[in-house]
Formats: C-alpha cells, structure tokens, sequence
C-alpha cells in the first residue's frame, strides 16, 4: 500500500484530498497545527471514507513555520501533497504574507528532501496565473502573474511568490514536484469548521445586499482533490503545472440558482456599480480581493489536466448546489 503524506489536514481542501487518497486505497498520514483537532478531522473524515479505509488514517502535529516533526514523519512516504498554506487576513503587509508562504513551502519541501521523499504535489492557486484587470486571453499554464501588477494583494503576491520558491528549490533539489492551480474552490463541506471559501457562496445563500460584477472560474474540491491524486499517480506530471478552473459563473448567476431551488428563502438581487464596490474595497479586506476580478474578461483552460491525466470536472452549478446543500445541512445559513 502506497503512503502520502497531506498538510493541513483541517483545511477544506486538505479535507478531500485526505478522502480521495484513502478511497483510492493510499495510507494517508495528516499534519494538523495540535492533536486537539485531530479526533474532529477524524469524525469529518469518517463521514465520506469506509471503516476499513479510515484505519489508513494517521495524525501527526506541525506547524509550516517551525522545522519540528516534518522530516519524521515525511519519512517512509511515497510523496507529500502539499496543500497547506496561509490564507492572510486581509491586514498583512505583501512582504509579511509572502514570508510566511514562501517559507511554509520550503519547509515543507526541505523535510521532503531530507527524509528521502523525491515526489511532491502541490496546492498552487490561479492567482499565481492572473493578467491584469483588462485582459481577454484564455490562460494556460505557461502564463505566470505579473507581481508588480498593481491590482494584486497581499495574498495573490504570495501564491506567485511561493509556487516560484517551490520550482526554484525543486530544480536544486531533485524533487519531482507538480503544481495544481485552482480557482474559487467552492463544494461540499465536511464539517461547519471548514467552510473556507464556501463562505461567500453562504452570504449568497442567505441573501447579499448588493452582488459585485465578479465572475466566478469555479474548482470543485472533490475534482481538485482528484486532481492532486492523478497527478501523484502519473510520471507525464511531474515538472508541470495543471490548472484547475475553466467553468465560469457570475455571482449573480448562483444567486439566480439559490432564488430558484430554494424558493422560501426570497433572495433578492441587486448589483452593485463597479465604483461602489472599488469605494467600499478601501475599508472592507473582503471586498478588496474583488476588485481585480470585476467584469474580468479572461478565461483559463484545463485542456492539460484533461489530456495528460484524463481529469474532469463537475458542471458548475452542481458544485454550488452541493456547496449549499451542505453549508444548510450543518446549520450554517439562516
């Protein structure tokens, strides 16, 4: 039985890829920030994989920014998916963020290479493949964002700038490294604590006061977490990078989906001008991350991941539908 070893076990992402791994018949060990929190990853776990499957299921603690317990429990493994990674909160300065991504990876990448673990599959992001604002080009992964592209925050800079560290020290290394790039990741959540980017489908959901003119390159989690699976699995991956988004909604399309299937709700749309959402984006973080994917014209293909690794996708308005059939499922919306 093959090993992989997942970080950032509790996040959304991490979640089921931890699930595709032990249904595809892998020994999965997680890395989780304190034991407090494994025995509730194990209960979410436990949810979506067999009995049998969850006695292939292993915790151990770390942390991105500390050196300890990595190179351990790397050790023995077939190959690390590296999906961990700090999200910021909108109030870090480009250079505290960037830090902190970029030496998350090298740790990580580093322990690999010292406990003799050659393959690693990575959670990259499409920000780490953004034009700037005005582009109509359909993207593949040769494209790299132009970090001095002044629409970009503090979180975007820090994917391009921690993807490119890991290919740097990949190429020095000797490590067998693949990117996967997502975009707005939205799906089934496992449990009300890892809700992550769903978050702004629940708003959604329950009813905004305006909808900003964004468009939405939607990844679901479960395709993503298969995705870093056939990438693992497959030699033609290794040295590439796959994005992970090509289907387009507009935020005011899920709401036309909400408004439609669940009717009690009585969700009203409202759009909101362009110039109220770059006014507000000064003082909201959350609006912020908006501005540079207002009326966005360009588009991203997948054709690599479809054609190297025979990878498909849910159709988007499924994904958002299974995303909100859960988040009411667990009580999250009102």
């Amino acid at each position: 039985m093959k090993k992989v070893v997942v970080t950032g076990g509790t996040g959304f992402v991490a979640g089921w890829v931890i699930v595709d791994f032990l249904n595809a018949g892998y020994e999965v060990s997680t890395s989780v920030r304190s034991m407090k929190k494994a025995d509730r990853l194990e209960n979410e776990i436990a949810g979506a994989v067999s009995k049998d499957e969850m006695k292939n299921l292993s915790f151990f603690e770390a942390d991105l920014t500390s050196d300890k317990n990595w190179v351990e429990n790397i050790k023995g493994a077939d190959g690390v998916i590296h999906v961990a990674s700090p999200m910021g909160n909108g109030t870090q300065t480009v250079e505290e963020l960037v830090s902190v991504a970029k030496n998350g990876t090298l740790t990580v990448l580093k322990a690999a290479k010292e406990a003799g673990v050659r393959r690693v599959v990575m959670t990259s992001s499409q920000a780490a493949s953004t034009p700037e604002s005005g582009s109509t080009a359909i993207l593949d992964e040769s494209f790299w964002t132009d970090v001095k592209n002044p629409d970009l925050d503090p979180y975007r800079i820090s994917k391009v700038e921690s993807e490119k560290a890991a290919w740097k020290y990949a190429k020095e290394a000797g490590i067998e490294l693949t990117t996967v790039l997502p975009g707005a990741i939205f799906g089934p959540i496992l449990s009300d604590k890892a809700v992550s980017s769903n978050r702004i489908l629940l708003q959604m959901l329950n009813g905004l006061p305006m909808t900003p003119h964004v468009p939405l390159e939607i990844s679901d989690v479960r395709d993503l977490a298969r995705l870093h699976r056939l990438a693992f699995e497959n030699s033609v991956a290794i040295g590439k990078r796959y994005l992970a988004a090509s289907q387009v909604l507009q935020m005011a399309d899920v709401e036309k989906i909400y408004q439609t299937n669940f009717p009690y709700k009585k969700i009203k749309i409202r759009m909101m001008p362009n110039t109220v959402t770059k006014l507000l984006a000064r003082f909201i973080p959350s609006l912020r991350a908006l501005v540079p994917m207002l009326d966005r014209k360009y588009r991203h293909t997948t054709a690599a991941a479809e054609n190297d690794l025979g990878w498909t996708q849910h159709k988007p308005e499924e994904t958002v539908m299974d995303a909100a059939k859960t988040l009411i499922k667990f009580g999250l919306d009102k």
